[in-house]
């Protein structure tokens, strides 16, 4: 019996360095990204400005146009998941000015897209309907990448996200607490971005019905602004209380 002991303690040593390594290179608590995974494809299906964004812009310019607006909102999401690892988040929802700062200027910004598309609607008013209409060219790449972004990074409720929900997530006594924020709102942003090229790939081909008509581009339209305008309000209405 005491021949065996050092095989054996040798193989434990063993086991506990391959379970260290592995907690090094995945700092993260297996049952609680299991519940995460859950929660944030719960989360992913619910209705807000991105896949609206991602939707409008789907139906009017096409598949690639929802692609570059998916991408503009998962760089949106990594950048908030980095500020957040960094601790910049909590600075600015613990100062009330930068916090209202941001909000502000989020609800601004998608009242600006709602009030847009509710313009389009007005101006196409008076206009005689036509059995054909030639599709109008697609909105630049460029413009549709930095309007993602833009709605995504200045929503100040992402912050409240990351603050509030994610470090539920998180095990403390795996270390690395910073890196294991960054992993967990990255995963968002894949599970999210997978989501919304489905809503891209789906809406887009819808496009060219849509756009044959001028009766339901109008209603689209509509809607769409009527939507942003909702968004807006409830983006300004947002506590900065997230603990």
């Amino acid at each position: 019996m005491a021949v065996d002991s050092p095989p054996l303690a040798g193989l434990n040593a063993r086991s506990t360095v391959l379970q260290g390594s592995s907690a090094m290179a995945l700092p993260l608590d297996l049952h609680l990204l299991q519940l995460y995974m859950v929660a944030v494809c719960v989360l992913v299906l619910a209705p807000g400005p991105d896949s609206l964004l991602v939707l409008t812009r789907s139906i009017a310019d096409g598949r690639q146009a929802g692609v570059v607006a998916t991408v503009g909102i998962c760089v949106g999401n990594t950048v908030h998941s980095l500020l957040a690892a960094a601790g910049i988040s909590a600075l600015i929802a613990a100062s009330a000015s930068l916090f209202d700062l941001l909000r502000y200027a989020g609800g601004a910004y998608l009242a600006w897209i709602g009030l847009r598309s509710l313009w389009s609607v007005w101006t196409s008013r008076g206009a005689e309907p036509a059995v054909v209409v030639e599709a109008p060219a697609p909105a630049p790449a460029g413009r549709v990448f930095v309007q993602a972004l833009l709605t995504n990074l200045l929503n100040p409720k992402i912050i409240l996200f990351q603050l509030a929900f994610v470090p539920q997530f998180i095990a403390p006594h795996l270390g690395h607490v910073a890196l294991q924020t960054f992993i967990l709102g990255n995963i968002i942003s894949v599970l999210g971005g997978v989501y919304l090229v489905g809503i891209a790939a789906l809406s887009a081909g819808a496009a060219r019905r849509v756009l044959s008509s001028p009766r339901v581009r109008t209603a689209m339209d509509g809607v769409a602004g009527v939507l942003f305008l909702g968004f807006a309000v409830r983006l300004l209405l947002t506590d900065r209380k997230f603990a």
